[in-house]
């Protein structure tokens, strides 16, 4: 079984040289936006308000065709104060047209924390399903389990050090230990919500 997937990844390696002029590697740093719709409206209808509308930071990294990346964003809390959202996703980054236009798949965790705030008496990490955890009441790996699995597909093109980014996130109805007690990988792909992220990359090497 080890041997066949090494062989895959190497045969997607070797097909993907030709078709592509981009380095082998590179670090991008990254910023933009991100869209959350209200719930039960259409996705495009609260494009206008800027209160759906959320600011993220990014560090992404590609070796070949594999990428992984780390986003934060700025995000707001069930007592409608500051929060912080952290989401790890690792996959890959597949040239479409040359170097002129990629496509990311990729999927992996996050937490989000809510810091101490006027409305908040202690810090706590908000989970799956509306649950809350202190931050002494549970070990950050262990929150990081019962948060909710996240998937994204994106687009996007380079020109020399700068990238445009086009992509969907998607949060799903699943955690990493909902899916270690059922055994139900599949349900993964069942969405809670969805959101538009649009980010610029500036390339640091």
């Amino acid at each position: 079984m080890c041997r066949t997937v090494v062989v895959i990844l190497a045969i997607l390696l070797f097909l993907s040289l030709p078709l592509t002029a981009r380095s082998f590697y590179n670090l991008s740093l990254g910023f933009g936006a991100t869209y959350c719709p209200p719930e039960q409206e259409d996705f495009s209808s609260g494009m206008g308000d800027s209160q759906n509308w959320i600011l993220s930071g990014e560090l992404n990294g590609r070796l070949f065709f594999l990428q992984a990346q780390a986003t934060v964003m700025l995000t707001k809390s069930e007592e409608d104060t500051q929060a912080l959202k952290a989401i790890a996703l690792a996959g890959l980054n597949l040239p479409i047209i040359g170097s002129w236009m990629v496509m990311e798949l990729s999927g992996g965790v996050g937490v989000t924390y809510v810091p101490q705030n006027p409305g908040v008496e202690k810090p706590y990490y908000a989970l799956f399903d509306g649950e809350k955890a202190g931050i002494e009441d549970i070990a950050f790996l262990d929150a990081v389990l019962c948060s909710p699995i996240y998937l994204q597909m994106g687009i996007g093109t380079d020109f020399g050090p700068v990238g445009l980014r086009a992509r969907y996130l998607l949060e799903s109805n699943q955690t990493i230990r909902s899916v270690m007690a059922k055994g139900r990988w599949w349900e993964i792909f069942v969405p809670n919500s969805g959101c538009l992220s649009l980010a610029v990359l500036l390339k640091m090497s």
